[in-house]
């Protein structure tokens, strides 16, 4: 039974949270794409749901894989297949760009603006009501930081950002280290952007989450572990994304490192880290 309660606990706390790290994470891989339309499907099927795009073009912003209206955000979900519906999904529905990429679009207007003062587009650059992320700010035990800078082999992370989506309910240690306040099993995530342009060959470099509890020096760390570069085919940018479910006891310190700084892409919003309680 305590299995069972705990599975629930674990997906719903997922379904509440996938929606603005889905976003968010989209948005590292959007920022330098070109503007597109919207145009009518010659499928049957999607016509009428690219008619209804169609007709506030005015109103909305597009680029390659983004389209965001006041209160609809779309994301290229090529890589779900054709026949995908949206009730299959977490979406509301889904459309066909002028390009012929498969666009699944999210209504939700705390998100669409969220998206947009990240992109400075459009209305971008007015406030933001902060009471729309209420829901994502105060669940207890948990935190979501963006970068700040980094000094030596520290990653500096912040919960102070002008779009209400950063908080933290955790202490944070040396800007570096969330710490965790309750026995529980937790939900953690990162993501770290590279920009290898500057270099010919891309090299090897490692991202890390680990865990370090103090009162138990010897006990055996939670890591997750990422790898990328060094084959002549390896991209000039790239986003390396790790998370996983683990048990973490009170006084837990929770951290993220890499072991070069120098490819680090610093573009606000692009390198984020975050846990919630499951």
């Amino acid at each position: 039974m305590a299995r069972e309660t705990c599975v629930l606990n674990t997906r719903r706390a997922l379904c509440s949270s996938i929606g603005i790290n889905a976003i968010l994470f989209t948005v590292l891989l959007v920022l330098q794409c070109v503007q597109y339309d919207i145009k009518k499907d010659d499928d049957n099927s999607m016509q009428s749901v690219t008619e209804q795009f169609s007709a506030t073009d005015q109103s909305k912003n597009y680029y390659s894989d983004l389209s965001v209206s006041n209160d609809t955000i779309c994301v290229d979900c090529g890589y779900l297949g054709k026949n995908i519906s949206a009730e299959e999904t977490l979406y509301n529905r889904i459309s066909i760009s002028k390009n012929g990429s498969q666009m699944c679009c999210l209504e939700d207007k705390s998100l669409a603006s969220l998206v947009r003062k990240v992109l400075k587009i459009g209305d971008g650059e007015k406030p933001i009501d902060k009471d729309y992320f209420s829901w994502w700010r105060q669940r207890p035990n948990s935190a979501h930081l963006y970068l700040k800078d980094w000094y030596r082999t520290q990653l500096h992370w912040t919960a102070t950002e002008e779009t209400g989506s950063a908080f933290s309910k955790l202490s944070i240690v040396d800007q570096n280290k969330l710490v965790i306040k309750k026995t529980a099993n937790y939900f953690v995530y990162a993501a770290v952007v590279f920009d290898f342009r500057t270099v010919i060959k891309v090299p090897q470099v490692y991202y890390n989450i680990t865990s370090f509890l103090p009162v138990l020096p010897h006990l055996q760390p939670f890591v997750l572990m990422g790898k990328y570069g060094g084959s002549p085919f390896s991209e000039k940018r790239h986003t390396g994304y790790l998370c996983g479910i683990s048990k973490f006891y009170k006084g837990h310190q929770i951290s993220v490192s890499v072991n070069d700084h120098s490819f680090i892409d610093n573009t606000p919003y692009a390198n984020f880290f975050g846990i919630f309680r499951l």
